[in-house]
């Protein structure tokens, strides 16, 4: 969540605000489970880059593996 910008009320983050996605974030546009998600980076079954031990993932490469037929769960 973030404040806005004049109120001081929290509003909530849009995942499509942002360019590179956690695991969660996959989860939510999946709409599925963390679990879920960190299985398919396990298996390579999901474009992912390593940032040190984090995995993330950028928005437009999970939106082109979902057009060509990825998993939505």
């Amino acid at each position: 969540m973030k404040f806005g910008i004049n109120t001081g009320v929290h509003t909530p983050e849009l995942i499509f605000d942002k360019l590179v996605w956690t695991v969660e974030d996959v989860a939510k546009e999946l709409k599925c489970s963390v679990r879920l998600v960190q299985k398919l980076v396990s298996r390579d079954k999901i474009p992912y880059a390593k940032v040190g031990r984090l995995v993330r993932f950028s928005r437009a490469r999970i939106q082109d593996w979902l057009k060509q037929g990825g998993s939505q769960c």
